[in-house]
């Protein structure tokens, strides 16, 4: 058996992003690193503490958006190890990166070059695959969270690590829910709670009424724009309009166009149903050009853009031109960052770009369509653990992990840690 496993949380301790944990069996042994994201929620990039690449013999990557993977190619400035990674994983994250480096306005500490040593030291795996590195026995799971999103269940001499990056139980249109397997087997599970104040509502329900909403402002002769996330989000609320037949042209723009595309290419293996998303990818028509731009702009119809909180991209330009009309209408359906352009739309009615600022008088509403399990959720998943199990919560804003913490200890029984970016658990 292992004589001392370390968990030393790099990021995503009592906060929300920038994710990264090191896995150390045994002192003097060399680690996995599980995830190592990037901050993107100030003006200013945040990435995790330091991690001495030397010192780890593997990394892996649930998934591609940039608080999980924005700060991998770091550990590809200075040594080659193996990136356990779907293959989809791997080109969405690829994509997101580059955009990261191509906008950013401050110093990145890595360029294209250690994105291309990252890329080619990947390991590609699938869902029921293991692996080994060093001691460690990697097995990699479906996350639910987006397409190709994994979870990892680790192995170290007998003990069971589970790390289950962002992951959701609940299937949506795009996808089926997160595998339940790997939390009755663990001794360890590494949980993100990053919802664990809130339930989500009904799936069905929710799709239900944003499409009702939608029609209605299309067939009063209004534009509606949809900001989303570019990776998931848009894919997902494009094959929302295309399952309940929306009779009205839908556009999709921005990075998005890229991810719908990627996407297409691991239907069959990633996706809850292919053919839908074949066919709602078919319905729809893929945006070139301002000139373009201007032109649909003008119509009823539905515009699925990033970025999801209107902080750059396409439905910047969109928004400026359909926010005073209140035939319009803008449907938020991502999480908005408190001092972000969508979150001020949403609580002072105000739209501010670097082009224009005013008041929205286009209908503005916020649907849930979250890729996190929900409070319901995160309980459900840790009623399938072992009553020995030891519970690790990170990714989770600190009065909302606490209390989240203190209900798993009294509720269910388990032991709980809530630790801190740089707090070492010894076990």
């Amino acid at each position: 058996m292992v004589e001392k496993l370390k968990i030393k949380i790099l990021g995503a301790g009592r906060e929300v992003g920038r994710a990264s944990v090191l896995l150390q069996a045994s002192e003097g042994e060399k680690g996995i690193l599980l995830d190592h994201g990037v901050d993107v929620s100030s003006e200013v990039p945040r990435f995790p503490e330091h991690v001495a690449p030397r010192d780890l013999v593997a990394a892996t990557l649930t998934h591609a958006h940039l608080d999980h993977s924005g700060g991998l190619p770091l550990i590809y400035v200075s040594v080659e190890i193996p990136l356990i990674v779907t293959p989809l994983t791997l080109e969405l994250a690829e994509l997101l990166i580059r955009d990261f480096l191509k906008i950013s306005r401050y110093y990145i500490p890595y360029e294209v070059m250690e994105l291309m040593t990252m890329i080619r030291n990947s390991r590609a795996v699938s869902y029921g695959d293991a692996v080994e590195v060093g001691k460690y026995h990697i097995e990699v799971f479906s996350a639910g969270h987006i397409p190709g999103s994994s979870m990892f269940m680790v192995e170290v001499e007998g003990l069971k690590v589970l790390y289950t990056g962002d992951f959701n139980l609940a299937s949506s249109c795009l996808l089926q829910g997160a595998d339940t397997k790997p939390f009755k087997e663990a001794d360890i599970v590494i949980i993100e709670a990053t919802y664990a104040k809130y339930d989500h509502p009904d799936r069905l329900q929710n799709e239900a009424v944003f499409v009702r909403r939608v029609r209605d402002v299309v067939e009063s002769g209004g534009t509606v724009l949809v900001p989303a996330f570019a990776v998931g989000r848009a894919q997902e609320i494009a094959c929302v309009i295309h399952k309940y037949g929306v009779d009205a042209p839908v556009y999709i723009d921005g990075m998005a166009r890229q991810a719908a595309a990627i996407l297409e290419k691991y239907a069959d293996e990633y996706l809850r149903d292919a053919r839908l998303y074949r066919d709602a990818l078919s319905s729809v028509t893929k945006v070139e050009g301002a000139k373009m731009r201007r032109r649909i702009v003008k119509r009823p119809c539905v515009i699925i853009s990033s970025a999801g909180m209107l902080k750059g991209g396409a439905a910047v330009f969109y928004m400026e031109r359909i926010m005073e009309d209140p035939r319009n209408a803008v449907f938020f359906v991502s999480y908005q960052v408190p001092d972000t352009p969508g979150r001020k739309v949403l609580e002072e009615g105000v739209f501010v770009s670097p082009r224009k600022t005013g008041k929205v008088e286009a209908r503005v509403e916020w649907f849930d369509f979250s890729a996190h399990s929900g409070r319901r959720e995160l309980i459900k998943a840790l009623e399938y653990t072992r009553s020995s199990a030891l519970i690790v919560i990170f990714h989770s804003e600190e009065k909302v992990g606490a209390a989240f913490r203190d209900y798993v200890e009294s509720r269910l029984g388990r032991e709980v840690v809530f630790p801190r970016v740089n707090e070492e658990i010894t076990v």
